[in-house]
């Protein structure tokens, strides 16, 4: 496995992580937790609202327990009595019956129509009190599917010239107001849900991006070799170019600062940058960051 596939797995465990923490917060299941999946499995590695380790032990095969059945037929399941449920096997019962959970849910994350990864949403109570969850969670999963999709997709750069001639000669103060306004969108981007929504805010952030890159760029700008960042690695860079600490960048997009120094680093590793300072200007030097 390369370096650049390493960090990428270490990505995709990390989203998955922050999913299912922000679904316990927000109160959309007593216990959550799921992962990615692997030779045919999932492998538990996140865990919110458990009363002990067990779950996070989990190996779920192909077709075993509510997991196994939504692998196998790439779409959410519940069950709304798991101890009782006829309509699935039985292998997890001392986890899952161990934490008192009565309903399950488990939905698969997808790309290209193949299962990458499953989160699961128990309640201790009953249907009732799950049912007014449920839209939300497969709204969030869906959410998930996609960055997880777009992880080691390049960062669409449009060609600088276009720019060039609309917005010539910016001074220092104005290119710094735009970097400003590029993070913010980022920020405001990064918590949308809805499609339409983020694919304006996108457009908005490549027209900034474009106005920035124009300037920077000389007659004949240098060929910068392909980088390959995250969506979540450009989002944390953009707030570093502003100069700010990792907690305050973890508060600006409701993320934990360990989150934060994790994905730096990451994006550290993938520009060959030493510091955060010599990270963003790898960034901007290849078009990742205006």
């Amino acid at each position: 496995m390369t370096k650049e596939d390493r960090a990428l797995k270490a990505e995709s465990r990390r989203l998955f992580a922050e999913a299912i923490e922000s679904l316990h917060r927000a109160g959309t299941g007593d216990v959550v937790f799921g992962g990615m999946v692997e030779e045919g499995a999932v492998s538990v590695e996140a865990v919110a609202g458990g009363n002990d380790g067990r779950l996070g032990q989990l190996i779920v095969g192909t077709g075993k327990g509510l997991g196994g059945r939504a692998m196998t037929e790439g779409t959410p399941q519940l069950t709304r009595d798991y101890g009782v449920d006829p309509y699935i096997t039985h292998h997890y019962d001392e986890e899952i019956l161990g934490e008192g959970i009565e309903v399950l849910i488990a939905v698969p994350t997808l790309y290209g129509g193949e299962v990458t990864g499953m989160v699961y949403c128990g309640h201790r109570m009953g249907f009732d009190v799950a049912a007014p969850h449920t839209g939300d969670l497969v709204r969030r999963v869906r959410q998930l599917s996609e960055d997880l999709g777009r992880l080691g997709r390049p960062v669409a750069t449009a060609p600088p010239a276009r720019a060039a001639d609309l917005h010539a000669g910016l001074d220092t103060s104005s290119r710094e107001a735009l970097r400003h306004t590029y993070a913010e969108l980022r920020a405001i981007r990064s918590g949308v849900i809805d499609d339409q929504t983020r694919d304006r805010l996108a457009a908005v952030e490549s027209r900034l991006a474009d106005i920035l890159a124009a300037q920077a760029a000389g007659p004949e700008p240098a060929t910068a070799p392909s980088v390959r960042l995250s969506p979540r690695e450009v989002d944390i860079l953009s707030h570093v170019a502003l100069g700010w600490p990792n907690g305050r960048i973890a508060e600006a997009l409701g993320l934990r600062e360990s989150t934060v120094k994790s994905y730096l680093n990451t994006a550290m590793v993938k520009l060959s940058a030493g510091t955060r300072h010599e990270a963003v200007s790898r960034a901007r030097a290849v078009g990742v960051l205006p």
